[in-house]
This record gives C-alpha cells, sequence and structure tokens, in this order.
C-alpha cells in the first residue's frame, strides 16, 4: 500500500476513534493507536472495541485495523483472542481502583462500599473477562474481597463464618453488575418474553400475586431498587449482628 494511502487510512481511523468515549479501564485515556504496538496498547484497543460493539464483536483483524497494521503484527505481543481477552481483563482489573468508605455510620459505609463495587463492575464489564483463572483471583475481586472482609470483621464475624459471609456479599454484588449488564444489552421484546417464561413456571398460587405481564408497557428494571433491597436482605439475614444505623434498628423492630 502506497505511504499515502497508508497515512489517509491512518487519519480516518484516528478521527473515528476521537469520536468514542475514553477507555478509563485499562489507560484510563483515549487508546494509544501510535507504533510500536504493545500488549498495553493492543489491551486499549480491544477494550474499545468491547465498550463500543461488545464483547463477541471484538477480532484480532479489527484491533488490527485500529492500528493500520496486518494481523500477524498483534501476534507478536499476544498469541491469540484468548490471550487477549485475558490480557484486558487483567489490565482493568488492576487499574480500576476501589476505596474503603470512611464516612458515616458502618451500614452506610456498607451500603457504599458494595454500591461502588456494583457501579465499577456495571461501568466496565472488561473487569469480568478472564481466560484460564478464575475472576475471584483478578486484583480487582481480590481488593474488593478485601475491603468487604475488613468491613465485616467489624462486626465481630470471624475465622469461617467472615469468609462465608464475605463471599455472599461480593458474589451477590457482582451476580447484580452482571445482570445489569445484560439486561441493557437485551431488547424489551426479549426481556418480556423473558418475563412470561418466568410467569408461566409459576405454582397457580402464587402467579395470582404476580404482577401481569400483559398490563406492562415499559420493561426496564429499577436495579437501583433491585440492589437496595438485595443489601438489606444481608443485613438482616447473614448479618444479624452487624451495627445497624438507628434507623434502621427502628424499622427492622417494626417489621419484627
Amino acid at each position: 500500500m502506497p505511504a499515502s494511502a497508508k497515512a489517509e487510512k491512518a487519519a480516518k481511523a484516528a478521527k473515528a476513534a476521537k469520536g468514542d468515549k475514553a477507555v478509563e479501564g485499562p489507560s484510563r485515556t483515549k487508546p494509544d493507536f501510535s507504533r510500536p504496538l504493545s500488549r498495553e496498547k493492543i489491551a486499549s484497543a480491544a477494550t474499545l472495541i468491547i465498550r463500543r460493539d461488545g464483547q463477541a464483536a471484538l477480532s484480532m483483524r479489527k484491533v488490527a485495523g485500529l492500528f493500520d497494521v496486518d494481523v500477524a503484527a498483534l501476534y507478536r505481543h499476544v498469541r491469540n483472542k484468548e490471550e487477549l481477552l485475558a490480557e484486558v481483563g487483567l489490565l482493568a482489573s488492576k487499574m480500576i481502583d476501589l476505596e474503603a468508605p470512611s464516612d458515616g455510620d458502618w451500614e452506610n459505609r456498607f451500603l457504599k462500599l458494595t454500591r461502588q463495587i456494583r457501579d465499577r463492575i456495571a461501568e466496565h464489564p472488561e473487569i469480568g473477562i478472564y481466560a484460564d483463572g478464575s475472576p475471584w483471583a483478578t486484583p480487582f475481586f481480590a481488593r474488593a474481597n478485601g475491603l468487604i472482609a475488613e468491613l465485616l470483621s467489624e462486626t465481630g464475624l470471624k475465622g469461617q463464618p467472615l469468609v462465608f459471609a464475605t463471599q455472599t456479599v461480593l458474589h451477590l454484588v457482582t451476580s447484580l453488575a452482571q445482570s445489569q449488564i445484560l439486561t441493557r444489552e437485551t431488547s424489551s421484546a426479549q426481556n418480556r418474553a423473558f418475563a412470561e417464561t418466568i410467569r408461566a413456571q409459576l405454582p397457580e398460587g402464587v402467579e395470582k400475586s404476580w404482577p401481569a405481564t400483559r398490563a406492562r408497557n415499559d420493561w426496564s428494571i429499577n436495579f437501583d431498587a433491585l440492589f437496595e433491597y438485595a443489601m438489606q436482605a444481608v443485613l438482616g439475614s447473614i448479618l444479624p449482628d452487624a451495627v445497624p444505623s438507628d434507623d434502621s434498628k427502628r424499622q427492622r423492630k417494626r417489621q419484627s
């Protein structure tokens, strides 16, 4: 390809990239399409494609196109797509921070921390990408596990109960965040079909108490309300000895 044609193609790629949001995971800036190539640059470009078009749309050829190089050039840095995905997940996991809340009573700090973890996963789905290992062993989830355990230990939990409570909270928060990611990528018609399938499998007595699907026009899910309900269930069940706020004490007393 003539040098002028290559320059024109590179300019078009750069112009298209300017219209995309910054990648706040691996690089926290717009991806660097300059050469020489590196694993981090390639992972950042792959993250851009995943954010824009979804993980299923990622291909080595698309990544190579952003750098205006032949796909073979990528294989000097990553062996295959699976290794590239692992690099995306690991790099994002290292770069996305979590902070231990310091303000408020224990329950408010618990809710702030779990919301923060949920929001990070929902905003950066690439941190859930992993290859041969477990996502729970990545830096992000290890950090989340540590912060949750530190907070729960203040309630007097220790040993196996502390491990079980920490893992229960982390898995629940992660599941809610992943459901949020899946739902926003699903059409209204698909969500309606899913709701109707769920309703069809309900026992007759329960079905009468379940909201009628035909009466609904809005198939979006209020994940904030769902999250608050789930976290209050955690506080009221697996953490009965946690230090609650005065308002929560009064509310639970009324419920009992």
